[in-house]
This record gives structure tokens, C-alpha cells and sequence, in this order.
């Protein structure tokens, strides 16, 4: 990856539990292998043709069928021939799918095919894909990588400041409280959604949003009401960033994520202050079993583990383990 690194990683853990976490100083890569492995189970290539890298592959590990799945892109760059300039450009690429079954130590190609790229801008896929579509079809993923609740402040035409991100998160927030009324209002959905809205009101009550207590009721759905003479109501926009984003990755993995799927998280720190950190990976580990989740989650903080490097792998240290 980059012309730079090779990694190989395993993100399973040896005790059995399903989240892992991937660690390492900013450009190793951290956000560009979620990328990837989003990218390919979505079999959307545009990412693939961006970033420089000769192979990504991944294995699935079917243990209860005693078989094993490879999944491998290459790619293929035809560079320029020019000799009166240093720099050497790439007139196009191609990269070359394929996916193995493994039985027994013997690999069986099960599909194979071809995407070009070229300066034009145009993809084009030479092969059938059917099989490839079809093997990744159940094993989908939900990729949390767009919550980064920074205050970037942009100037509009009438000299007034804007918060992008945080406008962002509130349009995203906005309809949560709708969205658990419509459960609540059905006593079937209620009973099915049982064990998620506790789960929900422990994670919340357990990171003690300051001065403000989450009420849940099926008038409203939820709602946030400060601790002040007056019982205030609040609305969304008027939570910290650092409480906008652990709303959103807990009702999105608890309400919108598919049982069983595979969960990526990128820099969940981010706002999130030491105790939040520290909180984690017990408020994530409590989601994921009830959710039957695997979770990988890039980071730069050792907190958002507690510091169990047997749940991580860090690329710094396999970049340079020679």
C-alpha cells in the first residue's frame, strides 16, 4: 500500500470476543484499510483505482462449515514511457479480481474478472461478477466513517460562520426521535425492540451527559430535558459535539445496522473526552453481543480499548518489525 507497507492482520482475537481495534501514527493507513475492506464488500471500485497498491486480500473463515474463502484484488498500473521528466504518470489501471473457495489445503477459483480504469475517467468490468455479488451479498458491512463532529467553520456569501460537521450531525440526528416513536407505538415492534432501547438508555445513563437526563416514551420517542427548576427541553442541536457523537454511533448500530453484520468504525475518540474513551469498549462490546456484531474499529487512542493490546493490531509495529 503507497509503494510503502505490507501488512498482514489478523483481525480476529484469540479469546473469542469480536471487537478489534487497529492502531497507528496518522498516513500507515488505518482509514484507507476500512476503506478497502468497505469498498470490496460493497464491490465498488472507485477507491481501489485511487489509492496506489499492488494486492489486497481478504480471507473469510467459514469454521462451522470447515472452509475458507479468499478474496484478492491486484492491480496493474501502466505507467508512462517519458524520458524528458521525473515525474512518471499512470496512463491507466487495471485490477484483477478473483475468489477462491479453500477446502482441504486446495483452492477452487470460483470467479474471475477484470475493472479497468482509464484517464478518461470510464470503469469498465470485462468477466461475469455474478458469483462475486452473490458471495458477498450476505456478508454486508456498515461503515461508521463520517460522524467526525469537528467544529470546521466556513464563511457564507453574508460573512456569517457556519458549523459544517455539526450542522451535518444535527440533519443526521434529527430524525432518531421519530424513528423509536414509530417503534414504541407498536406493541409488536416494542416487544421485538425490548432488549435494543435498554441497552440504549443503560450506554446513555452510563456516560452521564452533563446536567441532562434521556426520557424515553412512546409520545416522543426520546428527548433530552435538562436538570434545571424548569425541567427545560432540549433539542438535539443543543448537545455537545462529544455527545452528538456517541448518540449517533449508538443508535445507528443499535436501530439502523443489520443483525450479524460487519461493524467499521473510524476515530470513534474524536470528541469524545478521557472517561468517554475509557467507557468504550464495554458501551461497543455490550452492542455487539446483542447485536451478534464483528466490529473493527480504527484508532488513535489506546483509552478506547483500556489499553488491552491483545484486542489490537498496531501498524507501526509491523511496518517495522524488521
Amino acid at each position: 500500500m503507497f509503494n510503502v507497507y505490507d501488512y498482514n492482520i489478523d483481525l480476529t482475537n484469540a479469546d473469542g470476543s469480536t471487537v478489534k481495534f487497529i492502531t497507528a501514527p496518522n498516513g500507515y493507513g488505518k482509514t484507507t484499510i476500512l476503506d478497502f475492506i468497505d469498498a470490496s464488500m460493497k464491490q465498488s471500485y472507485e477507491i481501489l483505482f485511487e489509492v496506489p497498491f499492488s494486492q489486497f486480500v481478504l480471507y473469510y473463515d467459514e469454521t462451522a462449515a470447515d472452509v475458507e474463502y479468499l478474496y484478492s484484488v491486484t492491480r496493474e498500473d501502466e505507467k508512462s514511457n517519458a524520458v524528458d521528466t521525473d515525474l512518471v504518470q499512470t496512463l491507466s489501471s487495471k485490477l484483477l479480481v478473483r475468489l477462491l473457495r479453500i477446502y482441504d489445503g486446495k483452492e477452487t477459483l470460483i470467479e474471475e474478472f477484470s475493472v479497468f480504469h482509464s484517464t478518461d475517467g470510464k470503469t469498465v468490468i470485462k468477466g461475469n461478477t455474478g458469483n462475486t455479488k452473490l458471495f458477498f451479498e450476505p456478508r454486508t458491512c456498515y461503515y461508521l466513517n463520517d460522524h467526525r463532529l469537528l467544529s470546521i467553520k466556513l464563511t457564507t456569501n453574508d460573512d456569517s460562520l457556519i458549523i459544517e460537521d455539526q450542522a451535518r450531525a444535527i440533519e443526521r440526528l434529527n430524525p432518531y426521535p421519530k424513528e423509536l416513536k414509530d417503534i414504541l407505538a407498536s406493541p409488536e415492534l416494542s416487544k421485538q425492540y425490548e432488549s435494543r432501547i435498554t441497552c440504549f438508555r443503560d450506554i446513555i445513563a452510563r456516560c452521564e451527559f452533563a446536567n441532562k437526563r434521556l426520557e424515553i416514551d412512546k409520545r416522543f420517542g426520546f428527548r433530552f430535558v435538562a436538570t434545571d427548576k424548569l425541567h427545560t427541553i432540549l433539542f438535539l442541536d443543543q448537545l455537545s459535539s462529544g455527545e452528538k457523537q456517541i448518540l449517533i454511533q449508538v443508535f445507528e448500530l443499535l436501530f439502523r445496522a443489520d443483525s450479524g453484520m460487519l461493524v467499521m468504525i473510524d476515530e470513534p475518540e474524536l470528541s469524545l473526552h478521557m472517561m468517554w474513551q475509557m467507557n468504550y469498549l464495554k458501551n461497543l462490546s455490550q452492542i455487539s453481543q446483542l447485536r451478534g456484531f464483528q466490529c473493527i474499529v480504527a484508532t488513535h487512542s489506546p483509552q478506547v480499548f483500556n489499553s488491552l493490546w491483545s484486542k489490537s493490531v498496531d501498524l507501526f509495529s509491523i511496518s517495522n518489525k524488521d
